[in-house]
């Protein structure tokens, strides 16, 4: 690729866009918006202007928003208005979702009346809900058309359909009453009219349903599109499985940043130090305070480690082992609500599981950790304490790491946002609780 980049930066200097044409004609899109990537805007443009139409077109769906701008302001209006016309009204309504509002006026002005009315009606959605993701170029057929009829039609307006796999049936206020694939449309008989064949129990969502739930509905049933409608059952567009496939990625990439504590809508590659510094600042100043508490907890009990030295070696393994599973709970919790696998309403049930689950791998580990203690120091009565607060650590940590996800989610928050740093530093406080207190009740210290 590297070898590429550079024959192509050399062609571009000599002007020899014949030889680069020549280069790219067999790439796939993705390949060559690669290749655009890693040059200046002004480079791609050069490049942009010489690609075939459809390669062009499938290219600039690819490319960021900011070369994505930089080449349709720079090519001729007719041009980028072209271009825009043959891209899917929801990868349209996307790329311009991202742009100033000026700049999304004087693109929108390019397309048709109707092209503008269907993208401003996607961009009212929030680009999270299953209404930001779906597509208006959808088909669908009235219940009374026949299977011959509807197979005729669907000729003429497959070039314009984001998807034809299936065929969606409405009545005459556009309310989606079933669908049905292309496979039994083509094995019908011609005669049979749509509502004999169609399916009426349709897996749909509302265009307001946040994209997790769309993304739950398809990992289900295994569907390549999903039908989204309003409140009065109107078939407002379809979600297909594309894009529901970027929509996992943002889910998934979200969750990590904010279980970490840090913040997702930043850009790695853009962003300056001190923005990305700035914005995970709070949960580490919340860790850092945290902390701060746990010391005073230790000066607190310093009688205790005065009088046995040896309870100070097991501070670190505490805490380490407690911040472990209660991560470990939380991270389960949280993935669970997303995928749905868990029902947030079955909060005390999931709890007493989990901390069922933290006993068990408190009362291995404290057999482990306290043969040890017993074996390195000498001192049955050490072991015995570091047994007992094992496992009340762990079983403790389960229940921590398990609830506050959860609470914050029937709170009607993200409980990715609690599973970090926060769950964390309060675990290694109530660590230093449960070592010392059982130390001190156990020792009469």
């Amino acid at each position: 690729m590297a070898a590429q980049i550079n024959e192509i930066k050399d062609l571009i200097r000599k002007g020899d866009f014949v030889r680069i044409t020549e280069l790219l004609k067999d790439s796939h899109p993705v390949d060559i918006t690669e290749i655009f990537l890693e040059l200046e805007p002004q480079e791609c443009l050069y490049i942009f202007q010489h690609l075939e139409f459809s390669t062009a077109r499938d290219v600039l769906e690819e490319l960021d928003p900011e070369k994505v701008t930089f080449i349709l302001t720079n090519l001729k209006a007719e041009d980028a208005a072209r271009l825009l016309r043959e891209m899917s009204a929801d990868d349209v309504a996307d790329y311009l979702g991202m742009l100033p509002e000026n700049m999304r006026q004087k693109f929108l002005h390019l397309l048709h009346q109707q092209d503008q009315n269907d993208i401003r009606s996607l961009l009212s959605y929030d680009e999270n809900t299953a209404g930001g993701r779906m597509t208006t170029e959808f088909i669908a057929f009235p219940k009374d058309m026949k299977a011959e009829e509807t197979l005729n039609r669907l000729a003429e307006l497959a070039p314009d359909a984001e998807m034809i796999y299936y065929v969606y049936v409405v009545d005459d206020e556009g309310k989606l009453l079933g669908v049905l694939s292309l496979r039994d449309l083509v094995l019908s008989d011609p005669d049979t009219p749509l509502e004999d064949i169609m399916y009426t129990d349709v897996k749909k969502v509302l265009a307001t349903q946040d994209q997790e739930e769309v993304i739950r509905v398809m990992e289900k049933y295994g569907f390549l599109a999903l039908p989204v409608v309003d409140e009065k059952g109107v078939l407002l567009g379809i979600v297909t499985v594309d894009d529901i496939m970027d929509a996992v990625e943002e889910e998934a990439t979200e969750d990590i940043l904010k279980m970490a504590g840090a913040d997702e809508k930043i850009a790695l590659d853009k962003s300056s130090p001190w923005l990305r510094a700035r914005r995970r600042l709070p949960w580490l100043l919340i860790a850092l305070f945290g902390e701060l508490f746990s010391g005073n907890i230790i000066k607190n009990f310093s009688h205790a480690l005065q009088t046995i030295v040896a309870l100070s070696f097991f501070i670190p393994l505490l805490m380490a082992m407690g911040g472990n599973v209660g991560t470990q709970s939380a991270a389960i919790v949280v993935r669970g609500l997303a995928t749905g696998q868990i029902d947030p309403k079955a909060m005390w049930s999931r709890v007493l599981r989990e901390s069922c689950v933290g006993a068990i791998l408190g009362l291995v580990s404290g057999i482990i950790v306290a043969v040890i203690a017993y074996m390195w120091q000498g001192m049955p009565v050490l072991g015995l304490v570091l047994g007992m607060s094992m496992v009340l650590n762990l079983t403790i940590a389960a229940v921590i790491g398990t609830f506050i996800p959860m609470f914050w989610n029937k709170l009607g928050r993200d409980p990715a946002v609690t599973s970090g740093p926060f769950v964390t530093t309060l675990l290694d406080i109530i660590s230093l609780f449960v070592y010392f207190g059982t130390a001190r009740w156990i020792l009469k210290l």
